[in-house]
């Protein structure tokens, strides 16, 4: 009898033990040895226009000759112009901004990117990035 009340406080005490590593691994803070990038693009200044609500991607430039290659860009990331995905916040929107010094300016709520031409794989891997994201 002590025999088997002996194993069974050692079972218990084990268990309570396995429990508790587990608890410390699980809890234990495991801090990056690498920043997050925050994303493709530069940050934007808080107050910088256009705004642009949470999850839009806004795409400016200024060269009209460039509106049926953006629209098509835009079309094929966010599909075809509704104002139920802008409000949303899951659109990609044209705004024609004369004077830009580069041919687009891909922008968010809270980064920026500039390309020298809609074909520009960075603008699409930008827009296809942010669409539809809230960023902190």
């Amino acid at each position: 009898m002590a025999r088997k009340l002996v194993t069974a406080l050692v079972v218990v005490v084990a268990a309570v033990g396995a429990v508790a590593v587990v608890g410390a691994v699980l809890a234990a803070r495991d801090d990056a040895t690498v920043k997050p990038s925050g994303g493709p693009g530069a940050p934007r200044a808080t107050n910088a226009s256009p705004k642009v609500a949470a999850g839009n991607v806004v795409l400016l430039y200024s060269d009209e000759r460039l509106t049926s290659r953006l629209r098509a860009l835009a079309a094929d990331i966010g599909g075809p112009p509704d104002p139920a995905l802008v409000a949303a916040g899951q659109a990609v929107i044209l705004q024609r901004r004369p004077g830009l010094r580069v041919a687009v300016t891909a922008v968010t709520s809270a980064r920026r990117l500039e390309a020298g031409d809609p074909g520009d794989p960075a603008l699409r891997a930008f827009a296809e990035y942010w669409l539809g994201r809230h960023p902190a």
